[in-house]
């Protein structure tokens, strides 16, 4: 029933403020563009096929609404599966129910359950590779099909992301560690791993590629050669840690500014501090008194739960490597759950604490992402289609264009469609006089400019700290006019003419 439960809230409250990789992979996937991209290369396949599927039944959904609902099935199937891997671990029905109501509750994991993005298909995968892998360590006999199985799965993962490598590689570690006969459980895991450059060389045609090592090489690593490379650094570091925090409970910018708007949510974190306080003190008691759930433990569990704990490191290292990327830390959670599960916390005390991520999570995430709008991009894509001629200067440029990607189907976005200032000057020799000249130009040449960055809200999130007031400052000295404004949530978004 929670499983059921946590499906059912996934499912009715998929985001109405979806990101600007999600409104890309739906025009893929609504017109099979670019089915094959190098980071998740099965992913918008198999969007792709879902969505053809819906349509056998005579449905016909939404591009974008058939992905979130793809994401929200295959939340709950993910769940399911780490409630029979925790009790496959011995852990009692209480605490499994308990691990899973924290990991469905987390917010990395609601928040891509109700968002056309890529990253819950690979975890389904990945969880799976993991119960096949330690049927395989506990079945008697060992059956070499379950460690082909568990390789299969992981592989198929790291084609639906590439991050998964890490979950194929912590498993073939724990391969080695674990299992007797280790040269053939090695070749038995590791043989489905060929599945993966294979489906890369297939992909080259794609592209236009020619079938070659360093073609294939290239491709394999297109993000990586294109600049989305990481480093160890102490603003990623700090973003490490922050954003590990909100895998869990939902912190940001706009956090705040629902607070103020809406003054009846204050409660909500008193409640849950609340709930943390008595979860805290039930470990405490059990700490003095007796366990709560105290069963025979194999020695294997525990050696099971250590090959997830390093999982989970290799993860989190990546995540931290890659500008401590939020999106990288979605299977924390639930390799959490795993590594965690021989620990023996109270039921009641997990449980608890899962509630209170529940509530707080749909207090300031899936709640207000679904009935709240925080951006209005309507008008505006009517007025870049209308006007050719002009050009607009944009806060998140991207979005727009893939949304316009979605709504026109055409992949080639509308060269009029800019940056906004600050990221402009950033560009090779640019510089803030070449910008403001280049204004000056525009006008010479009786073409219209128009921004959307000035007189916006101002949350407190990663742009505001990063880039503050300086669009304004760059527009300094020019006479700006406002045109068109587009009511949000927290409220307008302006489009000025610059003159």
């Amino acid at each position: 029933m929670l499983i059921a439960a946590l499906t059912g809230l996934y499912l009715l409250l998929p985001t109405r403020n979806s990101s600007l990789d999600a409104w890309y992979y739906a025009a893929c996937v609504r017109y099979g563009h670019e089915l094959l991209l190098p980071h998740h290369l099965l992913f918008n396949v198999a969007g792709r096929l879902w969505l053809q599927l819906l349509q056998l039944t005579g449905l016909r959904p939404d591009a974008l609404a058939a992905v979130q609902a793809l994401n929200a099935l295959a939340a709950g199937a993910t769940l399911a599966l780490l409630y029979c891997l925790l009790r496959r671990l011995g852990r009692g029905r209480p605490l499994a129910m308990a691990w899973v109501l924290v990991v469905g509750s987390s917010f990395g994991v609601m928040r891509f359950a109700t968002e056309a993005e890529t990253y819950i298909l690979p975890l389904l995968l990945s969880l799976a590779a993991s119960r096949c892998w330690v049927q395989y360590l506990l079945l008697p006999g060992r059956p070499a099909g379950l460690l082909f199985s568990a390789g299969l799965l992981a592989s198929l993962a790291c084609l639906l992301h590439q991050v998964h490598v890490f979950w194929w590689l912590g498993l073939l570690l724990g391969t080695v560690w674990l299992a007797t006969a280790k040269a053939k459980a090695l070749l038995t895991y590791a043989l489905p791993a060929l599945l993966v450059p294979l489906a890369y060389a297939l992909a080259l045609p794609s592209w236009n590629l020619p079938l070659t090592v360093d073609a294939l090489w290239h491709f394999v690593f297109h993000d990586y050669y294109a600049g989305a490379g990481g480093g160890v650094s102490g603003r990623g570091l700090l973003l490490t840690g922050a954003n590990v925090v909100r895998t869990f409970g939902q912190v940001h910018g706009s956090t705040l500014a629902l607070v103020q708007r809406l003054p009846g949510l204050l409660a909500v974190p008193l409640i849950v501090v609340g709930l943390l306080m008595y979860a805290a003190w039930q470990v405490r008691r059990q700490s003095r008194g007796r366990q709560a759930e105290k069963r025979p433990a194999s020695p294997l569990w525990g050696q099971i739960c250590l090959v997830h704990a390093l999982i989970l490191v290799l993860h989190l290292l990546f995540a931290a490597y890659s500008d401590g990327n939020a999106e990288f830390m979605v299977m924390l959670p639930a390799l959490l759950a795993v590594a965690a599960s021989q620990l023996n916390l109270p039921a009641r005390s997990v449980a608890v604490a899962g509630g209170a991520l529940l509530l707080w999570n749909l207090a300031f995430g899936l709640v207000p992402a679904r009935l709240l709008q925080f951006t209005n991009h309507t008008r505006l894509l009517s007025r870049i289609q209308q006007e050719p001629r002009a050009w607009f200067l944009l806060d998140n440029h991207n979005l727009v264009l893939n949304q316009l990607h979605y709504l026109t189907g055409n992949p080639a976005g509308p060269a009029n469609v800019l940056p906004a200032p600050t990221l402009l000057v950033q560009r090779p020799d640019s510089t803030a006089e070449g910008f403001r000249q280049w204004l000056r130009a525009q006008r010479q040449a009786e073409r219209v400019v128009y921004t959307n960055t000035l007189g916006a809200p101002r949350l407190l999130d990663r742009a505001q700290l990063v880039y503050g007031n300086q669009n304004a400052a760059l527009l300094a000295g020019f006479r700006t006019a406002r045109v068109d404004s587009f009511p949000t949530f927290f409220g307008p978004y302006y489009l000025t003419v610059i003159q």
